[in-house]
């Protein structure tokens, strides 16, 4: 390690310390939790359990259902974030006058609480207009179809803005001499994007997709107020707050969300990897 590498441990010291230590804490302590038995309407009656938690939600069918929607929202709300984010992207570079003012307008959904978004499309989906327009909630407004619809498009609403600023980032780096030289060698527009264009973004898109995909499939809000009587929509973390605050199970609670950070974090690095664009020769 030379002295330039000690020289930066050092600035980054302080800021890997604070995050260590608000993080590693609550980790062990969860895990120490479902390693027992623990209820709130029983708390005397906590024992050790072992790995009986785990064993209990890996061989759950209801878990894995959930588990299996969660990632269809994160597919469907991710993809939708990146071609409207691109898109943006792709007006917001061309503009000259009204670009910074375009820019704050994107990121006040971002900026908005999640569960006035979660609030807002919930009404929108399940009750309100687009109820009227399309009967998407069921008689009652009830329905899965209309809890899905609300939850999808609240996210795809709110993380848009967010996405279109960082591939605005990623798209400003593509020089305009570059693109004029592909075009002067007669390249289409498909090969300008693949070979000149996503090479230089694939940063851009690696944290897009990732940051909003991890956020997306952690978010709670929208199932939680959606979730009436007569409704079936049961994502992960929907199931994670049932079981610890409904039916008041700690133990179980905690191996459930020790096993969403698991797959929480190998969805992560499966998506770095996806969006690691190289360039073609």
């Amino acid at each position: 390690m030379n002295a330039t590498d000690v020289k930066a441990w050092r600035w980054l010291a302080p800021a890997v310390t604070v995050l260590l230590a608000v993080t590693v804490w609550p980790i062990a302590r969860g895990v120490w939790m479902s390693l027992h038995t623990s209820s709130l309407t029983n708390p005397d009656a906590r024992k050790l359990v072992g790995v009986d938690n785990y064993t209990h939600v890996l061989t759950s069918r209801t878990w894995w259902l959930a588990v299996a929607l969660s990632l269809a929202i994160v597919v469907f709300v991710v993809s939708m974030q990146l071609l409207l984010g691109f898109a943006f992207a792709v007006a917001l570079r061309r503009m000259t006058v009204l670009w910074p003012v375009s820019r704050i307008f994107l990121l006040v959904p971002f900026a908005l609480l999640a569960v006035v978004s979660a609030v807002m499309w919930r009404d929108a989906v399940t009750t309100g207009y687009l109820d009227s327009w399309f009967r998407l909630g069921g008689k009652d407004g009830t329905g899965q179809p209309g809890s899905l619809l609300a939850v999808t498009l609240g996210e795809v609403w709110r993380g848009t803005g967010i996405v279109s600023v960082i591939l605005l980032a990623g798209l400003s780096r593509v020089s305009p001499s570059l693109l004029a030289s592909s075009i002067a060698d007669g390249a289409t527009g498909w090969q300008r994007f693949r070979r000149v264009i996503l090479p230089v973004m694939g940063p851009a898109f690696a944290v897009a997709a990732t940051y909003r995909a991890l956020d997306t499939f952690r978010t709670l809000e929208g199932p939680l107020l959606v979730d009436r009587p007569g409704s079936s929509l049961r994502t992960a973390p929907l199931l994670i707050w049932r079981t610890t605050f409904s039916s008041f199970e700690f133990g179980l609670g905690a191996a459930m969300s020790i096993v969403l950070l698991v797959i929480v974090g190998a969805l992560g690095v499966v998506l770095l990897q996806m969006f690691r664009v190289r360039r073609v020769i």
